[in-house]
């Protein structure tokens, strides 16, 4: 079995980070003259913002190792299992702008 000979370049969370959700989904699937287009909108655009309380790495068939970070986002009371590429880590000047908003 051959090895890559690449590694993934995958950003690190670590315990404690303020992270952010990554939507990249649907955001160009409905027109301003739909009806329900508020509430769509409202969907897709709006964010969770959380603190990483524990990373959880798991095999995927293929014996690959997966990052996933236990997320406690700020509206629940337990946390939430997340791939790490769907979060962001969030500076401190942009979670005081999230949170304003």
């Amino acid at each position: 079995r051959r090895m890559s000979l690449h590694k993934r370049n995958t950003k690190k969370l670590v315990v404690g980070d303020r992270v952010i959700e990554e939507k990249h989904f649907a955001d160009h699937c409905i027109s301003q003259e739909h009806p329900d287009f508020k509430k769509v909108a409202k969907f897709v655009r709006n964010r969770r913002i959380g603190e990483v309380v524990e990373i959880v790495v798991k095999r995927d068939s293929r014996g690959h190792a997966i990052n996933y970070a236990m997320v406690l986002w700020n509206e629940f009371k337990s946390p939430r299992l997340h791939h790490v590429m769907r979060l962001r880590k969030l500076s401190d000047e942009t979670a005081k702008e999230q949170t304003a908003s």
